[in-house]
């Protein structure tokens, strides 16, 4: 069993990312429908500690290395934005590999934004088994850590 680390920031609503304080109720609501995504993409997450301090995080994320790449990717719309992350250019090459990998095996995947390597589903009717599978197939060909 692999274990993630989410850090969850400050966000806005879905259409203007980092908008809202810290504290804010939007940002309470998306934390807490990122949590509940991931968890209905069967992940087992805890609740986000009730920290007041603009950057909550939790550690505990359980499942196979794909199925949490499933559901942060099947749940990237509530997920808190990357902000001040370094990726590397070969982090973010091997990402754009990988979004093409899935989009192969079948996945409406977009590929991360420049200096990010956050993919993204278009919208669509992607299952979670399709995208565990998929991840399965591309995480062997393209590991997530593979240059760092």
């Amino acid at each position: 069993m692999a274990a993630a680390i989410f850090g969850l920031t400050a966000c806005g609503d879905d259409d203007t990312p980092n908008a809202a304080s810290p504290t804010s109720s939007s940002d309470v609501a998306r934390q807490q429908k990122f949590i509940e995504c991931l968890r209905d993409h069967g992940m087992d997450v805890p609740d986000a500690p009730e920290k007041n301090d603009g950057a909550p995080q939790f550690e505990g994320a359980q499942g196979s290395a794909a199925v949490v790449d499933a559901a942060q990717t099947a749940c990237a719309k509530y997920a808190p934005p990357q902000g001040a992350e370094e990726v590397d250019e070969d982090a973010y090459d091997n990402a754009v590999k990988k979004a093409e990998c899935l989009r192969q095996e079948g996945i409406s995947a977009k590929d991360p934004e420049p200096g990010t390597t956050r993919i993204t589903l278009q919208e669509g009717a992607d299952t979670q088994e399709e995208l565990v599978a998929a991840y399965t197939t591309c995480n062997e060909k393209f590991p997530s850590n593979q240059g760092s």
